[in-house]
């Protein structure tokens, strides 16, 4: 029993890694996709197609930021670049430190970096957990599927994301995540999986 509440909760820690409402949206999706996990060929290839999108979506948010203007308050989301966070509203808008459609002022934390890739490959292999090893879709692919790969695989993963995240930079203030966008990206929270769980800096 013991053991189940710890996959149980590492399983619950992991949905912490992805853009809000992701995971919950597929969780009310998979069961009409996957006709409550009694899939023919016609099933398996929607919630593949399902599946394929969401992944998409997730991936995509990891590389999103968001700026907020001083003088108005208003929040500005974007995706970074290498010349910096990527808007097309703030074309002509006179916001300083726009430059075209880039945000350029806040230097280094708007720009692509080697990490904004991990993050996207640790959020994809949360999700791909969360996913494929939870009714109904695991029902759907893989009904004979051992009690202990849907209990040690959740608990490997979380393991390393935990890990990674500790270590490394901050997560991003994109799409999906509820953090102010006001709060520099030394003082975002970061997220421990087998720790205390990081405490959101914006109001719910």
């Amino acid at each position: 029993m013991s053991g189940f509440r710890t996959t149980k909760d590492i399983l619950t820690q992991l949905a912490n890694v992805l853009p809000t409402g992701t995971f919950m949206l597929f969780q009310l999706i998979a069961p009409l996709a996957t006709n409550n996990g009694h899939c023919g060929k016609t099933e398996k290839i929607v919630t593949g197609v399902l599946l394929a999108v969401f992944a998409v979506i997730i991936v995509v948010s990891c590389f999103t930021d968001s700026v907020k203007v001083p003088s108005t308050g208003k929040v500005y989301y974007g995706l970074v670049t290498t010349k910096g966070l990527w808007n097309l509203s703030f074309q002509g808008s006179g916001i300083p430190g726009v430059s075209g459609a880039y945000y350029t002022a806040g230097g280094s934390k708007y720009t692509l970096r080697v990490f904004d890739f991990v993050t996207a490959a640790l959020s994809l292999s949360a999700f791909a957990t969360l996913s494929l090893l939870t009714d109904p879709v695991s029902g759907c692919y893989w009904k004979q599927l051992s009690s202990t790969v849907v209990k040690t695989v959740p608990l490997i993963v979380g393991v390393a994301v935990s890990f990674v995240m500790t270590f490394g930079p901050s997560a991003r203030n994109g799409f999906g995540f509820k953090v102010d966008a006001s709060v520099p990206a030394k003082s975002a929270p970061r997220t421990s999986l087998l720790g205390t769980p990081a405490i959101s800096t914006s109001s719910v």
